[in-house]
């Protein structure tokens, strides 16, 4: 009897989880850019080159808050201006220093709150000790 009870009471309990859709972590990505951050200071990564996961829509800043990496910045959407990853700030290697980004292997020519991504786009911040020569 008690068997039959427990199997009463178990089988609408397995019957619901047959029965919830498992989605995989692709499917609930509407992009999924790859991403590194680099000191190039002093030639250490703090976030190693992978994929994450953003909505349509997304820009090289959301993607840099995908990281986890504690972020400071200054304005907002399209006029963010990021001032220090990781508690490596800028002008902190000289007055010159600061956060700058690359986009398919190009400098950044937006704001980070304004460049969207794409899955294929391939986005690497960097510390540079002169970052006005990174876009020149």
């Amino acid at each position: 009897m008690k068997r039959l009870l427990m199997l009463s009471l178990l089988i609408p309990m397995l019957t619901a989880c047959a029965q919830t859709p498992v989605e995989e972590a692709g499917d609930q990505c509407a992009v999924e850019p790859t991403i590194s951050v680099y000191n190039a200071a002093t030639e250490e990564t703090l976030f190693n080159e992978q994929s994450v996961c953003l909505d349509e829509g997304a820009t090289v800043l959301d993607a840099l808050k995908a990281t986890d990496l504690s972020i400071e910045s200054v304005g907002d959407g399209e006029m963010t201006y990021v001032t220090a990853i990781d508690g490596i700030e800028e002008k902190s290697a000289g007055q010159s220093s600061g956060w700058v980004y690359a986009f398919n292997g190009s400098p950044g020519d937006e704001g980070a709150g304004a460049k969207e991504v794409e899955s294929t786009d391939i986005i690497q911040w960097r510390f540079e000790e002169d970052a006005i020569s990174f876009f020149e």
